[in-house]
């Protein structure tokens, strides 16, 4: 039994420097270490849009120079599509509507330096329950829904763009 145990025990200690040095690596681990390989950004889309404005903050703070204009070394976003569609789910027995399904699909892409265009689409689903008498407290959880796919969209775009190579 400690026989195969010290066995098993070699064997994966010979085996983690020999997968480090083939180039494996864990999943999540960022060679750039946290920082973006392009530090010149232009961005496209509706600057009233809460998509673009929370993608804006989340760049300026990783240390990205968002420009006006468009130079050579500088990557581009395009936020071109951006939509939620709300449609029925469940009815109960009396036709009643009790279950919304939200869809929140955006496109967007990078243009590269180099001139390569990579295109993204991004889609997030929520489930609403109809809260018949309580109007105001659902049309509430919408926005805020809307809001939490939105601030999801931008993690994506985000860790698309530290991923660009």
């Amino acid at each position: 039994m400690k026989r195969r145990l010290l066995r098993l025990f070699s064997i994966i200690l010979l085996a983690v420097p020999a997968l480090t040095g083939c180039g494996y690596s864990l999943a999540g681990y960022s060679e750039n270490n946290g920082e973006a390989r392009y530090k010149k950004v232009l961005l496209y889309g509706s600057k009233s849009d809460l998509l673009y404005q929370e993608l804006y903050i989340r760049l300026r703070a990783a240390g990205v120079e968002l420009l006006q204009e468009k130079t050579p070394d500088a990557v581009t976003i395009i936020l071109s599509g951006s939509r939620v569609k709300r449609s029925l789910s469940a009815v109960d027995s009396r036709s009643q509507e009790l279950q919304y399904n939200m869809q929140s699909a955006t496109s967007y892409s990078f243009v590269l330096p180099d001139g390569r265009v990579i295109a993204k689409k991004s889609n997030f689903n929520r489930t609403i329950l109809n809260k018949g008498v309580e109007a105001l407290a659902g049309a509430n959880e919408q926005r805020l829904l809307i809001n939490e796919m939105k601030k999801q969209t931008v993690d994506e775009i985000f860790i698309n763009f530290m991923r660009l190579r």
